[in-house]
């Protein structure tokens, strides 16, 4: 039989493979895919031949490459006497080990070798021994490098003779050639093997360099307009799905991650901790997709926790085969003015971060209050005493919620959607948090133009707009009082509208006008210097213009204008255009009702159970997994909360699919539907519904999931 036994440890101490190259070249080449086409590159017999007949020579071994089933790639090196005499007598069957002489069954060397990832050591029925080493790529195997023909003893007569006379070669000769050659121990096998296992994943490594690099260079001059001038720039690109595909040194000198750290990785990592990370580079490569680039500026943190404030561009490269998005961000932080800038800065994203999550939990509570207001207005005839005053507290509840959507899109967790809508009417909407964030000294003069044609843009953005410009006017006045006047209309030509910003205030100075929209640059002690900055901005993403007229001790005109979208305005709807409860057909079947807050489910299954349905409640979501489980054939669908304790919507939504894959499932959330569908990527909901929500809006989504659902009558 043949003698087979793994690398084992040597009789004078025991020692490792060198490095553990197969470790190192799948923490190097991790995320590979390896298509057949480059597989064949990598085991090119050419490519290999002058290192493995070096090696070969050197150690006095024959040395050959081999695919995955042990087959010879290329040519045997430096073949040894005893072997050569044999094979030269009889060829090997295509079957048999290219270095056993004669088998009696096949030679599982090149198996072990990649089943273990370790060196395994074979000796044949002639006494010849060889071992064989994996060759591996992120986690691939490729095939093998062996070596030996070679004796780990003093060569036994009776084997040999019977290998002559198999083969019908002289047994003399054979002995001959056999004495000549000087036995190898089996711990100096093993120590070659380890060896030739470390040369072959460098070289591997080597040759997948060199087929990068020339890939590299075939596409090159699709980048070549992009890298010049990078020298002090981060520069790096990302797939669709954030994942970074390529990084320079620019990049290593700025975040500190090396190329092979951050290859694969989520780009998202480089925003600081508490910013909407993936949802705002989400919508940086949306905004790309839709005008070829985009400009940003925000605080980005290196490797070793530190923060720099970072300003550079992303750009949309390629087709939708081939898509991916180039970033380059540069330094700026050395040109802000002091570090109470910096500290300043910092503290916005803080109050951000908090102003979310205080807009968050006004909604859970707002939905509380619409939904019972909406439900009881249900119950009462329309000539009630009551019924009036629960209409002033309905929409008193729906401004309300206005309000929160406006810092939920402040703190950068709010729809970012490009939407057509009316500059005045958004500015009226926002009277509220403007009057409260203004000084009481300071009177604001409103004279905007109704029915304007429509603009296209993210609200959001250009409510920061409307809010830094009317700001900076107010704190321009100072503590003896003034007037702010803001003032909206259409270009004569009528392709364009704008917003007049008009203070009473100081006015500024040439050197200050020429510095205003400087990052960081402010003329206030406590100003951080990013309200004008960021204006400018939006302006530009939006293809639009600002002027500044301004006169010292006279006041100071900001004229914003944007182009105007040439489409037919609908005729206005009513704010309250949901269909009350009653109006909607009653259903059937049980409704799992999943939420942390007890108002909100008390709330929610009042009024689904007043619409014809059966309701069951949990208040997390690992408690509602388990009642789906028991009561799955009951339940017709699933009212699921994004954001709980003990487990969240996103896991709860994915066991309860793995129970029951076509049950319809609606998500509520007090964030935006993007953000929850972001969370959730690729799975498929029934519905959506953003909190808060009235009574109609509930009934309403709970049928629409329903009526499109696939799944059977379920059991009642």
């Amino acid at each position: 039989m043949i003698a087979r036994k793994e690398a084992a440890n040597p009789e004078h101490g025991a020692h490792k493979p060198i490095a553990e190259p197969a470790n190192l070249a799948e923490e190097e080449f991790r995320q590979l895919d390896l298509s057949e086409e480059l597989r064949h590159q990598l085991l090119e017999p050419a490519g290999w031949s002058k290192v493995l007949e070096t090696f070969a020579v050197t150690m006095k071994l024959a040395v050959a490459l081999t695919d995955t089933e042990g087959r010879l790639l290329g040519q045997c090196h430096n073949p040894q006497p005893v072997w050569r005499l044999v094979s030269g007598a009889k060829p090997l069957a295509a079957s048999e080990c290219p270095f056993c002489l004669a088998p009696p069954a096949f030679c599982g060397a090149v198996k072990d070798a990649l089943r273990t990832r370790k060196v395994a050591i074979v000796e044949d029925q002639a006494g010849l021994a060889h071992v064989a080493a994996p060759l591996s790529l992120g986690g691939q195997q490729l095939g093998s490098l062996i070596a030996g023909q070679v004796f780990t003893r003093y060569p036994e007569p009776l084997r040999l003779e019977r290998v002559a006379r198999d083969s019908g070669i002289s047994r003399t000769r054979l002995w001959q050639e056999a004495i000549q050659q000087v036995p190898v121990t089996r711990a100096t096998l093993q120590l070659y093997g380890d060896l030739l296992m470390s040369l072959g994943q460098a070289v591997l490594g080597e040759r997948y360099a060199g087929i990068l690099h020339i890939k590299l260079a075939q596409t090159n001059e699709r980048y070549r307009l992009f890298l010049d001038g990078v020298k002090d720039y981060a520069l790096y690109t990302v797939d669709p799905g954030g994942r970074v595909t390529s990084w320079n040194r620019g990049a290593e000198r700025l975040f500190g991650y090396t190329e092979a750290e951050v290859i694969g990785q989520d780009s998202s990592s480089l925003l600081v901790t508490g910013t909407p990370n993936r949802e705002a580079m989400q919508q940086a490569r949306v905004e790309a997709d839709r005008s070829g680039s985009v400009e940003f500026e925000g605080w980005r943190v290196r490797k070793d926790g530190t923060r720099f404030f970072g300003a550079g561009v992303m750009a949309s490269m390629g087709t939708e085969g081939a898509r991916e998005y180039g970033g380059l961000v540069h330094d700026v932080t050395e040109v802000r003015r002091s570090e109470q800038d910096l500290q300043q800065a910092q503290k916005l994203e803080g109050i951000g971060v908090l102003a979310g999550g205080i807009a968050h939990d006004f909604n859970n509570l707002l939905t509380g209050i619409m939904g019972g207001l909406s439900f009881v207005k249900t119950s009462l005839p329309v000539d009630h005493p009551s019924y009036r005053m629960l209409e002033i507290a309905e929409r008193s509840s729906v401004r309300a919620a206005e309000l929160v959507a406006q810092l939920l899109a402040y703190a950068g967790k709010g729809k970012f959607v490009v939407t057509r809508f009316d500059l005045s009417a958004l500015i009226f909407e926002m009277l509220p948090l403007i009057t409260a964030s203004i000084p009481k000294t300071v009177k604001l003069d409103l004279a905007l133009t109704p029915a304007l044609p429509w603009m296209e843009a993210d609200a959001s953005q250009i409510r920061q707009i409307v809010m830094n410009l009317i700001i900076n006017g107010a704190e321009a006045i100072g503590a003896e009082g003034g007037t702010v006047r803001v003032a909206t209309g259409v270009s004569e030509s009528g392709a364009e509208i704008f917003m007049q910003v008009t203070d009473s205030g100081s006015g500024m100075s040439e050197t200050t006008k020429a510095k205003m929209f400087d990052p960081f640059f402010t003329t206030k002690f406590t100003g951080r210097g990013l309200g004008l900055a960021a204006v400018s901005g939006i302006v530009r993403g939006h293809k639009g213009k600002m002027q500044v007229d301004t006169i010292p001790g006279q006041g100071t005109v900001f004229t914003v204008t944007f182009p105007a979208e040439r489409v037919e305005r609908p005729a206005d709807v009513s704010r309250f255009a949901d269909k009350p409860p009653a109006m909607v057909a009653p259903g059937s079947g049980a409704i799992l009702v999943v939420d942390d807050e007890p108002a909100l489910r008390e709330m929610a299954g009042m009024i689904l159970q007043n619409s014809g349905y059966t309701v069951l409640a949990a208040k997390d979501g690992r408690e509602a997994v388990e009642m789906f489980r028991q009561d799955a054939p009951k339940i017709a669908a699933v009212l699921l909360d994004m954001t709980m304790p003990v487990m969240g919507g996103h896991e709860a939504f994915r066991l309860i699919r793995e129970i029951q894959p076509d049950v319809p499932i609606v998500m509520s959330s007090g964030y935006s539907e993007l953000a929850a569908r972001e969370e959730l990527g690729q799975e498929a909901v029934a519905g959506f519904i953003q909190k808060p929500y009235t009574a109609a809006k509930l009934v309403t989504s709970i049928q629409e999931a329903l009526e499109h659902s696939t799944r059977p009558e379920v059991v009642s």
